[in-house]
């Protein structure tokens, strides 16, 4: 009988520390694939998902990153404040579906300046997410709505999670000075974003700098400049650490 009461009292610590316990289970059971870095000036994806969207940035606002005609403050959706006022930049969001790889990677070289956590609420990304599957099940889908001139995924009313989820911003300065900003968006069942890295490290392209357990989205914000060049459309299935974002 005293065994099966430490059993209880073992479950029901378990089972109060729910999210703690399950991160470090999956991190040890969690995909890891060797990952190829490409070499030159390149910006890798952070993360492994479909490419949801591809927004250019002017003056700091991000057009239409929800809904139709709503612009957003790039503070407001990254949930910190700029390093420096983004006067041109693109945002690339990129949905990691709960059965993908869940590693996050460092899109470019660089030094880690700050890290901001909002703990706001974690909202339920899973209509979005059938929405986003069920269009890729339909050959063609995707590319005939954006010859249309329609959005490719049409998850406007399931998708605000985009602008109020809890998430955590890592603002990267790379040797040109220039700013790439990592948001990680927090899913209703996401027990914790892990993060592996510190203000103030050097990072390499493509390290490992965390993970999001059980899906979320990886939004990756670029500051413009002359030679920058978007390789990425929205649809694509991209890899962290090996497939290109931009070159430079």
């Amino acid at each position: 009988m005293a065994g099966l009461g430490v059993l209880g009292l073992t479950a029901v610590f378990v089972l109060l520390r729910l999210s703690t316990v399950t991160d470090h289970v999956y991190s040890a059971f969690v995909k890891d694939p060797e990952r190829h870095i490409p070499l030159g000036q390149v910006m890798v994806a952070p993360a492994d998902g479909t490419v949801l969207y591809v927004r250019r940035v002017r003056d700091g606002v991000i057009p239409e990153i929800v809904k139709r005609g709503v612009a957003v403050p790039v503070d407001y959706h990254l949930r910190a404040q700029p390093q420096r006022a983004v006067r041109d930049g693109y945002l690339i969001g990129i949905y990691m579906n709960t059965q993908g790889v869940h590693i996050n990677r460092v899109p470019l070289a660089g030094e880690l300046v700050q890290q901001t956590v909002y703990n706001g609420p974690h909202l339920d990304m899973t209509r979005a997410e059938t929405r986003i599957i069920l269009g890729q099940l339909i050959p063609g889908w995707v590319s005939l709505k954006k010859f249309l001139g329609l959005a490719p995924y049409a998850i406007e009313d399931d998708a605000d999670y985009i602008l109020k989820s809890a998430r955590e911003t890592l603002a990267i300065r790379d040797a040109r000075g220039g700013y790439i900003y990592v948001t990680r968006i927090a899913d209703y069942y996401v027990g914790r974003i892990l993060t592996w890295v510190r203000e103030g490290q050097r990072l390499a392209t493509g390290e490992k700098l965390g993970m999001i357990t059980w899906g979320s989205q990886t939004d990756v914000l670029i500051e413009a400049s002359p030679t920058l060049k978007i390789t990425v459309d929205v649809g694509d299935y991209v890899y962290a650490g090996e497939s290109t974002l931009a070159t430079y």
